[in-house]
């Protein structure tokens, strides 16, 4: 009897299992499933519709699936496959994708794409990390076989986007910028020091594994430099000491800690690495960053340095695995833009209400149920995101903070709403949707009464 209990248990979780994984699709073969795409596409709404009115948080989570995708594809050198092919995601509240339609672009044996369709079956049941945004929700990407992703060609003038325009212009010092993004280099071309004035230098999203320190040595007046989407890694990257460089970008290559050489631009104002797999980073002598983006960088903690970049205007730390925010962040008198969303914050220090210039707070996606009393002292504090966190009422500090003119608590666990919000003159938009007190019986009484005052004095309330 032990036996045939246990037997019909192993079948049920083995079938639960089973309907909990991820099914990859060939669009074709849609009807063999049982699938109708126009009824998956109700039930789960595009995620631009969704997020409409949340861009920074649509930009966060479409870029977090497209990050652990691009690191799958190029790992498995999906370049080598003659055939493009489009993914439609339905993504579950969880972050799990229910269906992953795939749709072929280009001809190619049928025994390529069933490659293809296992080594997607691989990807989706053996994802580490889900992208949650507790709604459901359906999103596409669209993949190149053989044929580089298509290329975003700009044009300025005194711009120009072609190794052979900069081969052939017989005036280079009228150029000022030169676009070589998507150019699938595997190094940083010879041409580019034939502009003496060059200002501005794009080398994203190509191949390059190693920045040599005649760039910053031969060129200048380059005052911008963005190497977004390359392979460089720690020892491969280096700078000559200068004065010029102001604006650095080196998000989504192959570092592990920031390179000591960086240091070595004196003047640099903005400084982007996101989107790597760091250890730490070590900013001193980075004096002059006012623009500082560690997003999705797998840091455990704050950097402690960065409490040294006293002219920091905006830190954005989003999509980390950080649990606290160490007390010196109260050293940057001049931040106006704090992003620390999607980490495992527990609480926000007191400290950080000494930011008086602190305009914008990004807090969601964090695990906090509590806001220090003196959160009051923020003079200039215009937006306040606290969306999916652990609030079960709102915050009687909260009531103080007049200068607040945007107000997010979506998703929490709000079982009352202060009458304290109506002090708050300024306050444009709030958002409580997806709360206990905005559904069933949660919309009656004073919650209604709240916000039928707040809606009369023209604050848009979304519940």
């Amino acid at each position: 009897m032990k036996s045939y209990l246990f037997l019909i248990l192993s079948i049920t979780v083995f079938w639960e299992s089973a309907y909990a994984q991820t099914k990859v699709i060939d669009i074709a073969d849609t009807s063999q499933f049982d699938l109708k795409i126009r009824t998956l596409n109700k039930q789960y709404p595009v995620i631009e519709q969704l997020f409409s009115s949340r861009p920074r948080e649509l930009q966060d989570i479409k870029g977090r699936l497209q990050r652990q995708f691009q690191t799958f594809y190029k790992q498995n050198d999906f370049g080598k496959y003659k055939v493009g092919f489009q993914l439609q995601e339905y993504i579950e509240p969880t972050g799990q994708a229910a269906y992953v339609l795939v749709e072929w672009s280009g001809e190619a044996p049928d025994s390529t794409k069933q490659t293809i369709l296992r080594l997607l079956d691989s990807f989706y049941h053996t994802k580490q990390e889900a992208v949650t945004a507790n709604v459901r929700f359906r999103d596409a990407f669209f993949y190149t076989g053989n044929v580089t992703e298509k290329r975003s060609v700009r044009s300025k003038p005194g711009s120009i986007s072609t190794l052979e325009a900069a081969q052939k212009t017989t005036r280079p010092d009228t150029v000022k910028i030169l676009y070589f993004n998507q150019l699938a280099l595997k190094s940083v071309p010879d041409v580019v020091y034939r502009f003496p004035n060059l200002a501005e230098l794009d080398l994203s999203k190509n191949s390059i594994k190693t920045l040599p320190a005649r760039l910053t040595a031969d060129l200048p007046k380059l005052e911008r430099l963005s190497l977004l989407y390359n392979l460089l890694s720690n020892d491969s990257v280096s700078f000559a000491s200068n004065k010029h460089l102001k604006a650095l970008n080196i998000q989504g290559n192959e570092l592990t800690l920031l390179p000591a050489t960086v240091r070595l631009n004196r003047r640099l104002e903005s400084l982007w690495l996101g989107n790597n797999r760091l250890k730490t980073a070590d900013f001193r002598g980075l004096r002059r960053l006012t623009d500082l983006n560690i997003y999705n960088a797998e840091l455990a903690a704050c950097p402690p340095t960065v409490a040294k970049l006293r002219r920091l205007k905006v830190l954005d730390l989003y999509y980390n695995n950080i649990t606290e925010l160490p007390a010196r962040l109260s050293r940057l008198r001049k931040l106006e833009q704090l992003a620390v969303s999607h980490n495992k914050l527990k609480q926000l220090p007191e400290g950080l209400s000494r930011l008086r210039r602190l305009q914008v707070l990004y807090a969601h996606h964090n695990e906090i149920g509590a806001l220090p009393d003196r959160f009051d002292r923020f003079r200039s504090l215009r937006l306040l995101d606290l969306g999916y966190n652990f609030f079960s009422t709102t915050p009687l500090v909260l009531d103080r903070l007049v200068t607040l003119e945007e107000l997010d608590l979506n998703s929490n666990n709000l079982q009352e709403l202060s009458p304290g919000l109506l002090n708050l003159l300024n306050l444009k938009k709030l958002y409580l949707r997806n709360n206990p007190i905005t559904a069933g019986q949660g919309r009656v009484g004073s919650f209604t009464q709240t916000i039928q005052q707040l809606e009369a004095r023209k604050t848009e309330v979304f519940h």
